[in-house]
């Protein structure tokens, strides 16, 4: 990727920093996080988390950092409300996809980021799974914080990650912080 294209690759993922997350921006949370500081977050908890979850934790990583990016170009689609589904996964997914394909064209040496973007959407790999739970604990955790500066219309955040974390290695962590949550 020659370098005017790696600087606009690097513009276009600070947007991210500017796309606040949808989920709580439509509860009325006074500044709410943006998608990049929710990658962060999540980025760290696959790092801390990786072994215990017995996957490639580099992978992991990576996955993480990139499962997001679309949403520079298409915006934070919600498509999931507590255990409904409010939209359509695959436009979300089909759109995202798009995005990142662009963002990522004109240079064989970044496809594997569009393949990992890919792996995760399609659920395939233990560690898209692994991610998939960790981006709800992410989530959660996210709750549990708003819960602490006094938002309480939060419940549908809780039902969404106990549909994926009830039985899964994340899920005593979960329960965890649902009690210090009360």
């Amino acid at each position: 990727m020659n370098n005017d294209k790696l600087l606009d690759l690097f513009l276009q993922i600070g947007l991210l920093k500017k796309i606040l997350r949808t989920g709580w921006v439509l509860k009325g949370v006074k500044d709410p996080e943006s998608v990049a500081e929710h990658i962060f977050r999540l980025a760290i908890l696959s790092m801390l988390l990786a072994k215990e979850l017995k996957v490639d934790q580099l992978k992991l990583i990576k996955m993480a950092l990139v499962h997001d990016l679309g949403e520079a170009i298409i915006g934070d689609i919600k498509w999931e409300e507590g255990t409904r589904i409010v939209a359509s996964q695959e436009d979300k997914h089909r759109d995202e996809k798009k995005a990142i394909e662009k963002m990522f064209s004109g240079d064989p040496n970044y496809s594997e980021y569009v393949d990992l973007w890919i792996e995760f959407n399609d659920q395939n790999t233990k560690e898209a799974r692994a991610l998939k739970l960790l981006d709800k604990l992410e989530m959660v955790i996210q709750a549990y914080e708003y819960k602490k500066e006094g938002y309480t219309d939060l419940e549908e955040f809780w039902q969404n990650a106990e549909k994926y974390l009830k039985g899964s290695q994340l899920e005593e962590l979960f329960v965890k912080l649902l009690k210090k949550a009360k």
